[in-house]
């Protein structure tokens, strides 16, 4: 089990568990619609800190209206890639929470992938992160080399953010904990 930190009012992980099986079907979902750009939730039914399912949006408000403002005022490589950000559509994020709800599951993080760039937290990151989440942790997933997809996560909350660890279970949870390449520091 991971070992917590208290880090103002939230409770933060030192590391994140994944089941091997969830973090293939992760990568394999968000590959098999890259180039496209994937964002979503890592879902659980109990551990904050352990998923069990994730969900995809499909819509992306980036480029309408007030929202593509938003992205332009980032700078020039928002304008020239169009692909640059996601932003869910009011509509599907209501009909995610009803399935959740549903199913009796709960959001406990958030992902989403690059096109272009390492698995780094940016700025825009950070700002539309803190805008919305002010309690679930990120994982980006670097597809700028689609044979070799980087996953970084990290705890994101007002006082700043921190990478966190990614470990791997067994199938059934238990068993030897593999550290996961993504978390390796040199």
């Amino acid at each position: 089990m991971p070992n917590f930190e208290y880090r103002g009012l939230m409770r933060e992980p030192s590391a994140l568990m994944f089941s091997r099986a969830l973090h293939d079907r992760l990568l394999r979902a968000v590959l098999d619609r890259h180039p496209r750009k994937s964002f979503g939730y890592l879902v659980s039914d109990g551990s904050l800190f352990q998923p069990v399912d994730f969900v995809l949006f499909e819509g992306n408000d980036r480029n309408v209206g007030p929202w593509q403002q938003e992205f332009w005022r980032r700078g020039r490589y928002f304008v020239d890639h169009e692909d640059a950000g996601f932003v869910a559509t009011p509509e599907e994020s209501w009909k995610v929470q009803k399935l959740l709800a549903v199913r009796g599951l709960f959001e406990i993080g958030v992902f989403h992938t690059h096109q272009r760039h390492p698995a780094n937290f940016s700025s825009i990151d950070y700002d539309m992160h803190v805008r919305r989440f002010d309690n679930l942790w990120h994982l980006v997933i670097s597809l700028r080399n689609v044979a070799l997809p980087q996953v970084r996560a990290f705890a994101v909350s007002h006082y700043g953010v921190r990478e966190i660890e990614v470990h791997f279970m067994d199938e059934n949870g238990t068993g030897d904990i593999e550290r996961g390449p993504s978390a390796r520091r040199s």
